[in-house]
């Protein structure tokens, strides 16, 4: 701190003892928001808001929020990434999740007849909501309720399944 224009007049010598102005660093928090997608589609934008303090004129966010890897159905961290302000400011990071959820998938069975005492035909099933994602595949086959004299049988899914990204209806 300087003496600037203080003065006294000539009847007086006047000393000056100069002091610091120490000019500390602002606390910023950003919170990131909560994300949520179903199993296959893209990631949603990863956003946050400011949840303590403000910015000074035009100062400004620099960077972006990342999320730890993976695609599978679970929760998944998202971390500040590259999020950052300029020197003035001390920044806080409170981090959130972005969950996947399973994706559903609804198999209908094909209707199939037989005359008595023939083989049964193959129990066939086609997907009627939803769509497989890249190479992930069906197991299993379908079944069919116990009895072989005229009549109606259920099919039933049996062992048809997929992997526990999905809901399989």
């Amino acid at each position: 701190i300087k003496q600037g224009t203080i003065t006294l007049n000539s009847n007086y010598d006047l000393t000056y003892a100069s002091a610091d102005l120490t000019i500390g660093k602002k606390s910023i928090t950003i919170t990131a928001a909560a994300k949520s997608k179903t199993y296959g589609e893209a990631d949603p934008a990863l956003t946050y808001s400011v949840t303590t303090g403000a910015l000074i004129g035009t100062d400004a966010f620099t960077g972006s929020l990342t999320r730890d890897a993976g695609e599978a159905f679970g929760t998944y961290g998202i971390k500040q990434g590259t999020v950052a302000l300029n020197s003035n400011y001390t920044l806080s990071y409170v981090d959130a999740l972005l969950t996947i959820a399973k994706k559903s998938i609804t198999i209908t069975a094909a209707a199939k007849s037989k005359t008595y005492g023939d083989t049964d035909p193959a129990l066939t099933y086609s997907i009627t909501t939803g769509a497989l994602i890249g190479t992930d595949a069906f197991t299993g086959s379908l079944t069919r309720d116990a009895g072989e004299a005229f009549g109606t049988y259920g099919i039933k899914q049996g062992t048809v399944a997929l992997n526990s990204n999905y809901t399989l209806s």
